[in-house]
This record gives C-alpha cells, structure tokens and sequence, in this order.
C-alpha cells in the first residue's frame, strides 16, 4: 500500500492479525450514528464474527461470535455470502443479516441475535446488498426462488424493521439486484443484473407505494444501434446518482456519470479505469477504485487505485494503491466514503497469495 496525496490526515490498516477482516457491501452505511465506531467482520480460524472499530482509540471490539453460519443455504457455498451483504440500521444500532427466507437481527449493545418474525415465501433466499432507509426506518433487499436453475427474474422486498413487517414484496420481470432507498425512502435505486454487454437500461427507479418501476438512464448506442456503453456500481448521491461507465464501454470516454433520475440524463464527470463509485450524503464528494482489464491504461493484475473526485472543485486526487482480487466480494476494494465525505474505508488484501485482509482507513482534509 502507498499514497501520495495531501490530502490524507491519517492512514492506517485496521482489523485482527492473520485473519480476513472486510466490510459489508459498499452500499452499506457501515458507520454509528455519532460516527464513533464502524462495523465490519472477521474470519478467523474458519469462525467469523461481528466486529466494532473505535476511531478514537483505535480499538476493536468484538461484538458478537457468529461461529460457521453453516445453517445458511448461501453460506454452504460462500461463508461470506450472508455477512457481505448485510445492512446497519444505525439509528438502532442493529444489524440485520439474511438467513434463507429470514431475516436475523443483530444487536451491537446487547451483542446479541435472534430471527425476525416476518418469514419470506417457502423455498426462497434473500440476497442483498440489504440497504437501510436514512430514518432506520425500512429494508430494502432482493428475494429470489432457490428453485430457479438461472437467475432471470428476482423480486424486491421492503421490510417495516421496528414492526418486523413485509410492507412490499414485488417480482421484476429481470434480475433485479443494488437495491438502495434514496434520502426520499418512498424512492428505491435497483439495477437491472447480469451481463453487462446485453443490458441498456442499467439503472431503475422503484416507487414502490405506487408499485411502479422505471429504467432513469438510457445507456448510449451507436449509428448502427448496437449498444456502446455499459454501465454500473451505482449509488445514490444526493438527490441523483453516481455510476461507473466501465472500461469495457465501446466508447474512447469511460469512467464516473452523475445521472439525474427527473430528466433521465447523465453528465459524464471523469475519465479513468474505474470499477467502483461511492459518495458521501451531500453528493458532492466520490471515490473511485480501478480495474485492469477492458480497455484501461493499467494492467497489472490484482493491484488497485483509489482516488477522491471533488465535484465542487473538479479536481482529482489520488489516495492509495492496493492489493485485491475478483475471486470473492470480500476481497473487492469496494471504497467508501462516511456521510461527511472525510473519511474512506476500503479493503486491502494483504498480498495476491495469501488470503488475509485488513480494512484501509484514510481521515482526509475536505
């Protein structure tokens, strides 16, 4: 790891020795509400569990031994799978962690557990990213039929989490997937899923009091109408959302779009190899981390940048190199930003042969 910037305060490595310590999907708000502390997991010895940071004095504390998970549909397959994609209801301070057709709660005080009462339909799994209204208010995630023996079709869930209440359970006739309420929790950002290449209209808005859905971005063609843009890692940034335009892109400019969702238009803001956007509350401040492949200027494998985007100022800055891997969502860079924008976490693998990671975490002067 290295950094060259100005802009960093502080920069160190978090997370317990010779262990794989990663945070929930970048969507997540991983963060306390008095931003003392942020959660993350740690796998250690074949056992994982939940875990706080204490910036002030540095110190982990583990919250709650999760053991093997070995319950779980998806967990058999990928013990990472439930806990990466897990949502914080910060105002409550609870964490909630999909266990095939239910939904676990988490207390981070009472470091405790136990099931929801709402149960989803038989022979169903939910997937994630899980995402959490700004009031603490809702759940968002995905329910899928582990009977379908290719994922085509997926519906929507919004879950009432203080009356443990199925409010809204809708199919898409896609694989809808990034489920993530905008700062109106009536309005819901999802993504059209799969193949990048075959898809135009990336980017959706779900109402779902109205139950209507709508695709808010039409991704570019070419003269002959073949599709040239692909697009995604989506996230809302204040009232609109920011996207990656990916380095597979058919076009000479790739890179960050800023997308209104009213005028279903996009402004392209920067060109470079990147694979993951994020932003801070305000929608004012990205980062960004890179990829190797497609039609990018580096290529070397496993290694990834991370820069910050100011769009008040318009200028780049570049934080940290890092190593990583594709091989599973835990070791994916996945930056973030808090809700000021002052501070970035992302995970760093420690070297391309072994397989433990900690967690950077970089204060910055915005």
């Amino acid at each position: 790891m290295k950094n060259k910037s100005g802009i960093i305060k502080e920069q160190c490595l978090i997370g317990y020795d010779n262990a794989i310590n990663f945070i929930p999907y970048y969507t997540s708000d991983v963060w306390s509400n008095d931003g003392k502390y942020f959660i993350f997991y740690c796998q250690k010895d074949g056992r994982i569990s939940l875990n706080r940071y204490f910036s002030d004095d540095g110190r982990c504390e583990e919250v709650l031994d999760m053991g093997k998970w070995s319950s779980s549909y998806r967990a058999k397959n990928d013990p990472y799978a439930d806990m990466v994609v897990s949502g914080h209801v910060r105002n409550t301070e609870t964490v909630l962690v999909p266990f095939d057709n239910r939904i676990c709660h988490i207390s981070i005080p009472g470091k405790s557990s136990r099931f929801s009462k709402a149960v989803f339909p038989d022979d169903s799994e939910l997937a994630g990213p899980f995402h959490v209204s700004d009031d603490g208010k809702y759940l968002a995630g995905v329910n899928y039929r582990r009977t379908d023996a290719k994922l085509e079709k997926t519906s929507i869930f919004v879950y009432d989490i203080g009356k443990e209440k199925i409010l809204f359970l809708e199919e898409i006739d896609f694989w809808a997937n990034h489920t993530q309420f905008f700062s109106n929790a009536e309005h819901i950002l999802f993504c059209h899923e799969g193949p990048t290449e075959t898809i135009p209209a990336r980017l959706h808005l779900l109402e779902w009091r109205k139950g209507v859905h709508y695709p808010i971005y039409p991704q570019k063609h070419n003269s002959k109408g073949e599709l040239v843009e692909f697009v995604g890692h989506e996230m809302p940034a204040g009232d609109k959302v920011v996207a990656v335009r990916y380095p597979v892109s058919r076009m000479e400019d790739f890179g960050i779009i800023l997308v209104d969702p009213e005028t279903k238009t996009g402004e392209f803001i920067d060109h470079d190899d990147y694979l993951h956007v994020a932003s801070n509350a305000a929608g004012s401040l990205f980062v960004m981390d890179t990829c190797w492949w497609g039609n990018t200027k580096r290529k070397t494998e496993d290694q990834s940048d991370i820069f910050l985007y100011d769009n008040r100022t318009k200028k780049k800055h570049f934080l940290a190199s890092v190593c990583c891997s594709m091989k599973n969502q835990i070791y994916h860079v996945h930056p973030r930003l808090n809700r000021a924008g002052d501070i970035v976490l992302a995970t760093a693998k420690e070297s391309v042969d072994l397989p433990n990671a900690k967690i950077l975490y970089l204060e910055l002067a915005v």
